[in-house]
């Protein structure tokens, strides 16, 4: 799916398909006019957006007009002081879904205000640019600030020592350096509603996919400016975001009741989930959930001091909050298990530990 190779054909393409998009009268000739080109090199640009599926011609070539085809391209940047994310998303973004499933449009309205609000809100930038893309396998979707970075910023204003717990925080959720006027729910159910969710800030990225329910993090060459936000999503997907929702929520109170937390996130290169500090950085705030799974996919073995924080001393202090380990391999489970009362609670189905 190529718009053009040249910044002169991708205007003049882009300028295209905004008239037809539009329904602008003898797009041809105002092409001719505005770019200064032949009524030749129009349609050479008509045949290959075309021939890309981003227009559809109709009727016969004296009297053809054009259609938006099923490919979408969209892209611009922002002054973030001057723009609210849903005229953004109203103006230049909401074509790049019509047509498609009410569900997949609903993900990506949510994806898109929420994860353009936060860059407006918190990001501390100038500018944002934004580039959306859709075609017969995928729906894509770009957000990149030129603010102080969403890890730098979390760990200065949270107090924290490393980037990278910032990370691990994200993950959770209920995480906002604003709690005023934000819950801090955005990143963690966007991350789960599409397929593949990445944020990139400084050398470090964190992902969630939905193949394998994982989230990872990863280091990445160089140092970016600002953050990066991409999202892809199938436009066949038939997962609804209430759904999502509803999964961690509350069904008495509606409240964001419940949280998975990747241990892997805390385990930074050449380490062992072996302390108290380690287990307590793992818990940090989990005390705002009512359910609490922790996923120790990756975790190759865990000391005894750190499980006795999180299982003993964390649990005595909340006797209130379910914690349902997950994923463990036979060290793992051997270490938890010495806190459960029954075998069955430390299979790593997600059953939750006795208190007590």
């Amino acid at each position: 799916m190529d718009i053009g190779k040249t910044s002169q054909s991708r205007s003049i393409r882009r300028h295209l398909i905004d008239a037809v998009r539009s329904g602008r009268a003898d797009i041809v000739a105002e092409t001719c006019e505005r770019f200064g080109i032949t009524r030749q090199a129009v349609h050479r640009h008509l045949a290959h957006l075309t021939r890309e599926r981003f227009l559809e011609a109709v009727g016969t070539t004296r009297g053809r007009t054009y259609r938006l085809g099923p490919n979408r391209w969209q892209q611009g940047n922002y002054e973030l002081g001057a723009i609210t994310e849903d005229r953004v998303y109203a103006g230049d973004f909401e074509y790049i879904v019509e047509g498609l499933p009410k569900n997949v449009r609903d993900i990506w309205h949510y994806g898109f205000t929420e994860m353009l609000n936060n860059a407006i809100d918190h990001s501390g930038g100038a500018v944002v640019r934004i580039v959306a893309r859709r075609s017969d396998e995928w729906l894509a979707l770009l957000i990149r600030d030129d603010g102080e970075g969403i890890f730098k910023r979390i760990a200065r204003l949270m107090g924290l020592g490393d980037p990278r717990e910032a990370i691990l925080e994200l993950s959770k959720g209920k995480l906002t350096t604003d709690p005023e006027n934000h819950t801090g729910e955005g990143i963690f159910f966007t991350s789960r509603v599409f397929d593949l969710f990445r944020i990139t800030s400084g050398d470090l990225a964190f992902s969630h996919t939905d193949a394998s329910d994982r989230d990872f993090l990863v280091h990445v060459e160089g140092a970016m400016q600002g953050t990066t936000v991409g999202m892809y999503l199938s436009p066949n997907t038939e997962r609804i975001l209430a759904s999502v929702f509803d999964e961690y929520t509350d069904a008495d109170t509606l409240d964001f009741s419940k949280t998975v937390v990747p241990i892997r996130l805390a385990l930074y290169e050449g380490e062992q989930l072996v302390s108290r500090s380690q287990a307590k950085r793992i818990m940090n705030r989990v005390e705002r959930f009512r359910n609490v799974v922790l996923d120790f996919a990756g975790v190759d073995m865990v000391g005894r001091s750190f499980v006795d924080e999180i299982f003993r001393v964390f649990s005595q202090r909340h006797p209130e909050i379910v914690i349902a380990p997950i994923n463990m391999n036979a060290q793992v489970q051997r270490e938890v298990g010495r806190f459960s009362e029954t075998d069955d609670r430390t299979t790593g189905n997600g059953a939750g530990l006795k208190r007590g």
